[in-house]
């Protein structure tokens, strides 16, 4: 028994380390290989990359496996700092980048998003993220990230360039005939049957204009004219153009509607109040009051966009001239409207007749001072604002 003992220990137990070792040796060169294979993956990986783009791989449960130098130097952040701001997860690098949450199940996944370095600057990328199995049959995700800033940075302009240029074109003309040019390149010309047409002065303002400072002149059309434009928005009336002093508007173009000899009375009553509080102000200051006469009238126009550098939106027929001669018999102060205009808006609106006035290619036509709405239809004393009832009437043409 002793011999058996001494047998094992001699003989068999250097046989069992021998075999032991020589195991323990392969299992070593297996991983010491399988790891030299990944290395040489990864270094093609990265030198198909390139030096200035970014790479990261995950394992198949999606942890963080590795960086390269190029994440490192852009984003000044090492492994260790990434984990801790980023997280070990894929889903979290994608979630930093801007993306939705990654499908498992994709075999790759390509999204345009953003990162902050450390000194807030923003770094546009595409990313893009891929499934691959290696040569040991193991699953591991490789994203890659492009550096787009330029381009994005040079779309961004462009689009602030596209949305400056898009404000002019409305500041000029009509919403709906700003979209008629960008789609067709043109915009055809368009009869309206019924439209209403206004026009408004300042009276004795070429004495005006030679009292006044030029810097002083401007700036005071400029803040009267855009307390104009503001009466309009709020009343569906479109701004034609102005030329000095004279202020051209109409209603039911470039979208018709039923509405709009209602509309135009209402904002000639806002444009006047807009004068009289620049007078309030005048009067303040020891100045003369600047006086507005308007002339309004309703009838069949023809607008259209016309001219090459400076294109302008714009509307003619009889009736934008009897308008202008409305305005022209007009007293100040007053808004002066033509008979076919009152035809529409008398129930409504306290009207005063005075005379007949001659017009080119009309004859003589009548017109009637507009003085205020009917007290029914008015929210202030002066008659001047409408109420719920008028707004009612209106909402129903």
């Amino acid at each position: 028994m002793a011999f058996v003992q001494h047998d094992f220990v001699f003989v068999i137990l250097p046989v069992i380390l021998a075999v032991g070792g020589f195991l323990c040796a392969w299992v070593m060169w297996r991983k010491y290989r399988h790891e030299r294979k990944q290395n040489e993956q990864l270094q093609q990986l990265a030198d198909a990359v390139g030096e200035l783009n970014v790479m990261l791989i995950f394992d198949g449960e999606g942890k963080l496996k590795s960086l390269n130098n190029a994440f490192i130097d852009i984003y000044g952040l090492s492994e260790t700092e990434y984990v801790a701001k980023i997280g070990w997860q894929l889903s979290d690098y994608i979630k930093w980048c801007g993306g939705d949450d990654f499908d498992s199940n994709s075999d790759k996944i390509s999204f345009v998003g953003r990162s902050f370095k450390d000194d807030s600057a923003c770094i546009w990328k595409q990313v893009t993220v891929t499934r691959n199995v290696d040569t040991e049959g193991e699953i591991c995700y490789i994203a890659v990230e492009l550096d787009i800033t330029n381009v994005k940075e040079a779309e961004i302009e462009l689009q602030q360039q596209q949305k400056r240029s898009d404000e002019l074109l409305h500041n000029m003309l009509p919403s709906e005939i700003v979209e008629e040019l960008k789609v067709k390149g043109k915009a055809k010309p368009r009869v309206y049957s019924s439209a209403s047409v206004l026009f408004a002065d300042i009276k004795d303002f070429t004495k005006w204009s030679e009292l006044l400072e030029p810097r002083e002149l401007i700036d005071t059309l400029q803040a009267l004219f855009s307390d104009f434009d503001d009466v309009l928005a709020q009343n569906y009336i479109e701004k034609i153009k102005t030329i000095g002093d004279a202020y051209m508007c109409a209603g039911g173009v470039p979208m018709k509607n039923n509405s709009h000899p209602f509309d135009i009375v209402v904002a000639a009553f806002g444009l006047q109040n807009a004068v009289r509080k620049l007078d309030e102000r005048f009067a303040q200051e020891g100045r003369k009051p600047w006086l507005l006469r308007i002339g309004i009238n309703t009838g069949m126009v023809v607008t259209g966009v016309v001219g090459k550098i400076r294109t302008g939106y714009d509307i003619w027929g009889d009736t934008v001239n009897v308008a202008s001669r409305l305005e022209s018999a007009c007293e100040p102060g007053k808004v002066n409207i033509s008979q076919t205009t009152y035809d529409e808006i008398k129930d409504y609106f306290e009207c005063e007749y005075r005379g007949k006035i001659p017009a080119k290619h009309k004859g003589e036509i009548d017109m009637y001072f507009v003085n205020r709405l009917k007290p029914e239809y008015s929210a202030d004393e002066e008659g001047f604002i409408p109420n719920s009832a008028f707004r009612t009437m209106l909402a129903q043409l």
